[in-house]
This record gives structure tokens, C-alpha cells and sequence, in this order.
């Protein structure tokens, strides 16, 4: 099957307006960087993550990433030999996520003092049909669902990168849940 060829009838078109006129809604502060990414803060449960989207023409889909900067225990760096239970932790996370996925990025330049050459990243991906444009709707999920797996999770990565013993002692800081408020 051939699919459509890339919005031939409107090269203008930019996902990214879609989210800045999100963002601009909720009273968020937004970003373009010189890549063409659009950058923004979001306060959640554990911290305020760093999200950014991406529109990538070349594969038509909206890409937005969310970086958890979850800082090692003790100013330890992660090593390599803790990178299998940093795997084990996202396999068992991500079983349980409905959209999007986390992964751990490498960061190729070195690294962070005190995080690393690793970071945990949930990426969350949308194909637009070139036909279409991209919907306010399902970009404004996006960002739901990123936060709610972020503030979800953010406690398990949290804790193992503070020293678990396990990944699934990790995992288990995060599967209980409260009823009501204190």
C-alpha cells in the first residue's frame, strides 16, 4: 500500500502550533529552541519535569519527551554494573504503561555530574496522518498521559536510583494506592 506523501498542499504546516496553542490555554510557559523543539516545564506529583515536543517530518509523527532527572543516591554516579537492574525496572514499568514507554538514555556527550551518563526518559509518539492535521485533542493526551505515568512511576525510578536493592523492590514503591487525602 502507498501511503500520502507529506502535506504537499501546505508546507507550512507545523504540529507544534497545535501544542503552543495548548500550552498558551493552560497558562504554560513554552520554549522554541534553535532545533525547532518546543520545550516547557509541568508541575507534577514528585517534581516539575522537563517535557519537550518534537514534530519529526520525515516519519509524519509528534514526538514528546519527558526526562525524569532522577538523581543517583549518595552523588554516585550509575555504572554500568547497575545498568541490568535499571532494564529489569523499566520492563517491569513500562508492562504497565498504556501509552508512551520510558527508556534510559544515554547521554553521548558524558553526562551530568552526580546523574550520570543515564537519564530515564518517557517518550510518547503520535503518527499524524498527512492528510489530517494534528488534533488538539490527542495532543493535549499526550501530555496527560505522560504526566500521569511520570508522577505514577517517578517514585520507583526514584528509589532505585537511590540504592534499592532490587528493581522490584523499586517497582513496589509505586504500585500501592491511596484512597482519598491527608
Amino acid at each position: 500500500m502507498t501511503t500520502p506523501q507529506t502535506y504537499d498542499s501546505d508546507a507550512t504546516f507545523d504540529p507544534l502550533d497545535v501544542v503552543e496553542s495548548i500550552l498558551t490555554e493552560e497558562g504554560l510557559e513554552f520554549e522554541r529552541t534553535p532545533e525547532g523543539d518546543l520545550g516547557f516545564a509541568l508541575s507534577g506529583d514528585w517534581r516539575t519535569y522537563e517535557m519537550w515536543f518534537s514534530w519529526r517530518p520525515e516519519g509524519e509523527c509528534l514526538q514528546l519527551c519527558c526526562s525524569l532527572d532522577v538523581e543517583s543516591g549518595a552523588g554516585q554516579a550509575l555504572t554500568e554494573d547497575r545498568l541490568p537492574g535499571l532494564y529489569e525496572l523499566l520492563c517491569l514499568v513500562n508492562q504497565h504503561v498504556w501509552f508512551g514507554h520510558f527508556e534510559a538514555f544515554r547521554d553521548p556527550e558524558g553526562g551530568v555530574p552526580g546523574l550520570g551518563l543515564y537519564d530515564v526518559v518517557f517518550r510518547h509518539t503520535q503518527a499524524i496522518n498527512p492528510l489530517e492535521r494534528a488534533s488538539v485533542v490527542a495532543s493535549a493526551h499526550m501530555i496527560n498521559s505522560a504526566a500521569e505515568a511520570v508522577d505514577r512511576f517517578y517514585p520507583a525510578f526514584d528509589f532505585w536510583f537511590k540504592g534499592a536493592a532490587s528493581a522490584r523492590d523499586a517497582f513496589a514503591a509505586c504500585l500501592f494506592e491511596t484512597v482519598g487525602e491527608a
